[in-house]
């Protein structure tokens, strides 16, 4: 995170072996930074999916396998590493060793972690207290797609969070991101990491959606960067 630069994540789910392999077009991965082989398809394929993602991305770029892991934490980094993935989810809720395990085991490999706070109870003071300590690569704010579908914000529910008035962490934020909502979630979020799934994958022209959501953040980063106050 050096140059500042937000990074766009394409999240792949609910989808088939083929459509994942019709949507990794050269176009589209121009656009995207990383490439997420979500819990559904790992649910579906197992962890051979990541394999086949990072051998039909050549190696350039990102895999983020979202294990949400939440106990055998040594052994399950190990083996979503071993099949070539760069990061991997944890969940929040997690006990304490487990999380450790994660993101010692991660750093090893020379890979990071991310703690999914899609199950963190905000009254459990001692986990948020914790969560800081750890210091994960990337928290993940992440609204449940059960939770968009029932009409939930993803800014409403970044707002009862601590972790944005702190900056304290880098972000990675998730749930219902699309064109429409993308301008203000960089602006008062400032996230490490974008995700966008269904609103990618779903869309009529995947490639041409991606070159604007990557246009989106670039033209957010140009204004910060630029700004006087910095």
């Amino acid at each position: 995170m050096a140059d500042n630069r937000v990074l766009l994540q394409i999240a792949l789910d609910i989808l088939t072996l083929e459509q994942v392999k019709s949507l990794l077009t050269p176009e589209l991965l121009a656009a995207v930074d990383i490439v997420e082989v979500g819990t559904p398809l790992i649910i579906r394929y197992g962890l051979s999916m990541v394999e086949k993602v990072k051998f039909w991305t050549e190696g350039k770029k990102i895999i983020f396998a979202d294990t949400k892991i939440v106990d055998a934490g040594r052994w399950e980094t190990q083996e979503a590493l071993s099949a070539g993935a760069d990061l991997v989810s944890v969940l929040a809720g997690a006990s304490t060793y487990t999380l450790e395990e994660v993101r010692d085991t991660a750093h090893s490999e020379n890979a990071q972690m991310v703690v999914d706070i899609i199950d963190l109870s905000l009254t459990d003071h001692s986990k948020v207290s914790f969560l800081y300590s750890l210091q994960p690569d990337y928290l993940c704010l992440h609204l449940s797609t059960d939770a968009v579908k029932k009409g939930g914000s993803l800014l409403e529910f970044s707002q009862q969070l601590p972790f944005v008035s702190s900056r304290q962490l880098f972000l990675m934020v998730a749930g219902g991101i699309n064109m429409a909502n993308l301008p203000v979630i960089v602006h008062d979020l400032e996230p490490a990491i974008v995700v966008a799934g269904s609103s990618l994958t779903g869309a009529q022209n995947p490639d041409e959606e991606a070159k604007k959501m990557r246009r989106i953040i670039d033209e957010f980063i140009f204004s910060r960067d630029n700004s006087p106050s910095n």
